[in-house]
């Protein structure tokens, strides 16, 4: 039936129904073994119910995907046993438990939605932490055995249930729900309704979660819940691409659930991805043994360290451009890699954003449209800016429109979609100067806009739209510099952060460090911050640069060299 797995792979793919654990490396064709053990899976499943492959990431559930239509066309269909699902873990308990069942426990009299925090009427959902009144939605809730612990603020300060639970019954009470509170909910309806719990269970007999070292404690509260109410749940991923640890993901469930009793463990240790110089690094800092299938390059080094000036960024890339035209790799599939979002700002180039409240997320469509030319941000970012300026009872607008139920709601998604793309008569060009050129253009048609959706479509607008649409922390500049806009788009490194390009193969990476992240690569994958490293350096197919600054270079240069890297 499959003839071009590896050994490694074809002893996974053949094995029998049951739960399995597997550690897999980087490159290790995770993605093709899961595919095709969902196929066999599906094949040997003779019963009821569904087979369900998870993962954690949309990008990953579309790969998924299209690698299991690609195969599936070649398998014979047996029954009811060619029924599966892909989804990431998120959307698997939300269709599944939350969606359906959430109003059980919500004590709501609509389907829970999800709400991102900047929703205008979240204005009267708050949570006294025992100094000042916080957003309710910044309530992080954590599974602590049948118990949850509660915390709030940057400091992720301790919060008394007393207070937490019930702000969070508040805002679930007009069916609206945070990240964090999703699993909290999700938690509740699976162990104060095992009716619902004995149903996912017969639904779903056979669950495999692919990047299982992602797992944090709500989802293996979750799991293990299915798991002793019959579901056989198999995992694979890679513990040392474990970076979540903000979700307290660690990888450890991983790690520990092929010694369970019953669980069976294998291994995938062949990188199919990166020339033999890179997992030879990336050996030296796992301590593992892994194997690399393609061929060493001749002639010229694959992995390298360079020293870099902050105030020189663009000597830096310019020395990275180099490096790619002397590998004979084209300059746009080169990818500049960073730990923070803020790095990632300053690399990319971009200037801080304008404005407060509603006004900054249209200030950040319009640079999302004219400088990034992502339209589908754009988008979003205006659908969250209206709904600031309609009344409370329309938080929920951004779900609506982007799944539209109705004709209405489609004619409004297309009102909006005319208004994000025109810069003449709707969201106004981000290269005029934002406190007296785009701002009163922007008041005049969001006013226009609302009164449309008030007129046409049975809207109401908020109060003080002239106070939610005011020009507090818009600058004299434009949002964006022309200067800007006539850059070749060709020309720039796609840049990103880390953890935006896990489970990616890029063909060359520059991996832009501090002195902490340097450190914390060469000590190995035992924290976070070495394992965020390692990704960044097994990204990478055919050239890996670490960008390293010049003022501490000399403190690693000895460990640099030592585990394989050389000097540009």
């Amino acid at each position: 039936m499959i003839d071009d797995l590896s050994p490694e792979q074809r002893d996974i793919v053949d094995l029998p129904l049951g739960p399995i654990a597997v550690m897999a490396c980087a490159g290790s064709g995770k993605t093709k073994t899961a595919v095709h053990r969902l196929a066999a899976m599906r094949q040997r499943h003779e019963g009821s119910g569904l087979i369900a492959l998870l993962s954690f990431s949309n990008v990953a559930v579309d790969t998924f995907r299209k690698e299991y239509a690609a195969l599936l066309r070649g398998l014979p269909v047996i029954g009811r046993s060619s029924a599966v699902e892909i989804d990431t873990m998120d959307g698997f308990i939300t269709s599944n438990v939350l969606r359906p069942h959430g109003h059980r426990v919500m004590k709501c009299d609509r389907a829970p939605y999800l709400v991102e925090g900047r929703e205008g009427f979240l204005a009267g959902f708050k949570v006294y932490d025992g100094k000042i009144s916080r957003p309710t939605t910044g309530i992080e809730v954590a599974c602590g055995g049948a118990g949850f612990r509660y915390s709030i603020g940057r400091g992720a300060a301790a919060l008394p249930a007393k207070w937490a639970e019930p702000a969070l019954a508040k805002l679930a009470a007009v069916g609206a729900y945070s990240h964090s509170a999703g699993r909290y909910w999700v938690l509740r309806v699976l162990r104060e309704k095992p009716f619902v719990l004995r149903a996912l269970a017969r639904r779903y007999p056979h669950i495999l979660v692919d990047e299982a070292q992602d797992i944090g404690p709500e989802h293996q509260a979750i799991l293990q819940l299915l798991i002793d109410a019959g579901s056989h749940v198999s995992l694979i991923g890679d513990p040392h691409q474990g970076i979540y640890e903000f979700a307290r993901a660690d990888g450890a469930f991983l790690q520990d659930y092929g010694t369970r009793p019953g669980v069976s463990g294998y291994n995938l240790s062949v990188n199919y991805r990166s020339l033999p110089d890179i997992v030879g690094v990336a050996n030296k800092l796992t301590q593992r043994a892994d194997t690399a299938k393609r061929a060493a390059a001749m002639g010229r080094t694959i992995a390298y360290y360079m020293p870099f000036k902050a105030a020189e960024r663009d000597h830096a890339l310019t020395s990275f451009r180099s490096l790619l035209g002397a590998a004979g790799i084209d300059p746009a599939h080169g990818v500049v890699l960073c730990r923070s979002k803020p790095m990632t700002a300053e690399w990319a180039g971009e200037l801080d954003g304008q404005g407060i409240g509603v006004v900054r997320c249209l200030a950040d469509a319009a640079i999302s449209r004219d400088q990034k030319k992502n339209f589908h941000r754009a988008f979003i970012q205006t659908c969250l800016g209206l709904s600031g300026l309609l009344a409370a009872k329309h938080g929920s607008l951004s779900a609506q429109l982007a799944r539209p139920e109705d004709d209405d709601m489609r004619r409004l998604r297309q009102l909006i979609w005319s208004f994000v793309r025109d810069p003449a008569t709707g969201l106004p060009s981000a290269t005029l100067v934002a406190d007296s050129g785009w701002h009163p253009l922007l008041v005049a048609r969001a006013q226009a806009l609302i009164a449309t959706m008030v007129g046409n479509f049975g809207f109401e607008a908020a109060d003080n739209l002239g106070r939610r649409l005011a020009k507090t922390k818009l600058e004299a500049r434009p949002l964006i510099a022309v200067a800007g806009l006539a850059i070749d788009v060709g020309a720039t490194f796609r840049t990103s952060t880390v953890h935006k390009v896990k489970g990616e193969s890029l063909e060359a990476v520059l991996y832009v460090a501090q002195k902490g992240h340097v450190r914390a690569l060469l000590n190995g994958t035992g924290t976070e911050e070495g394992r965020i490293g390692y990704v960044a350096l097994t990204r990478a197919r055919d050239l890996f640069v670490l960008a390293v600054p010049d003022n501490c270079l000399a403190e690693f240069e000895a460990e640099l060299q030592a585990v394989g890297l050389k000097r540009v």
